[in-house]
């Protein structure tokens, strides 16, 4: 059996400036095959003035396509353990694999966005922020462009685990021995100082990055970088394995725990919004 958990708040800096939170967040679980994490955070620039729908909107593709995903794991064609000569060919087709589901998410966002933006007229405050931020609305890449966010999408599955990813925020994984570790090939150096990478990017797709393994592991969590910037890397690494202990033992009351403790989490850190999605093993690992 497997339990998952998700928590967002509203951060300060957000609640003083009467922004909406930004932050977007949500859980999928089959006790059959395993669980699905996804985090999104919506930028806080006024050029990006509708991304709390972005973010919403790119939780939902998410899901779904990964669900899709899901299907082609469940029918056989992919299996847990191929440790012989076929295991390059196999890290190959992942990574094939991956790639595809993350246009094919970047596709069906921008479609949703602009759908949005087609059936929601420009209110009057929206029609000033384009004023002052002299922004012309008038291409398809300038309206997507407003509802940007960062995606985290994370899947502990009976045959593999994989995360991929687009901007900041932060995945960690706890190993077969509930060890916690941040999956190496998500490090990107560009991202430092403040800058992200987003779904409303042109070249969304070159910079998405990805990690998956076909080993046994017992649990992932992804979290926006509202929550991780909270944290010392250490630090936030014995979070995640406190988490993991906290949702084994009693998964109710460690729900509401990390319900109660995020916006707490936010006001002594970063101040940013915050949300953060997990899957843990419990009683054994899914066969």
């Amino acid at each position: 059996m497997y339990l998952s958990f998700s928590a967002r708040a509203q951060g300060d800096s957000h609640k003083e400036k009467d922004i909406p939170c930004q932050d977007a967040v949500f859980t999928y679980v089959d006790q059959k095959t395993g669980g699905l994490a996804i985090v999104a955070d919506g930028h806080g620039s006024e050029k990006h003035f509708r991304s709390d729908v972005g973010s919403a909107l790119a939780v939902t593709v998410a899901h779904t396509t990964i669900v899709e995903f899901l299907h082609i794991l469940n029918d056989g064609s992919m299996r847990r353990g191929a440790f012989d000569q076929r295991y390059t060919d196999e890290i190959t087709m992942m990574q094939e694999q991956l790639a595809q589901l993350e246009r094919t998410i970047i596709t069906r966002w921008r479609s949703a966005v602009l759908q949005h933006f087609a059936a929601h007229p420009l209110s009057e405050r929206e029609q000033a922020l384009c004023t002052r931020e002299n922004l012309t609305l008038t291409d398809e890449d300038a309206q997507v462009r407003v509802y940007g966010t960062t995606l985290i999408a994370a899947l502990a599955h009976s045959k593999l685990w994989f995360v991929i990813q687009i901007g900041d925020g932060k995945c960690v994984v706890l190993d077969d021995e509930g060890t916690p570790y941040f999956p190496p090939e998500l490090d990107d150096e560009s991202l430092a100082g403040g800058q992200t990478t987003s779904l409303c990017d042109s070249d969304a797709a070159g910079h998405f990055r990805c990690d998956f393994g076909f080993e046994r592991i017992k649990g992932i969590t992804v979290a926006t970088d509202g929550v991780s910037d909270s944290f010392l890397p250490e630090e936030y690494l014995k979070l995640n394995a406190r988490l993991f202990a906290d949702f084994l033992a009693n998964h109710k009351k460690a729900q509401k725990g990390v319900e109660q403790s995020i916006a707490v989490w936010s006001t002594k850190g970063s101040r940013d919004d915050v949300s953060m999605a997990g899957v843990f093993y419990k009683n054994g690992l899914l066969e």
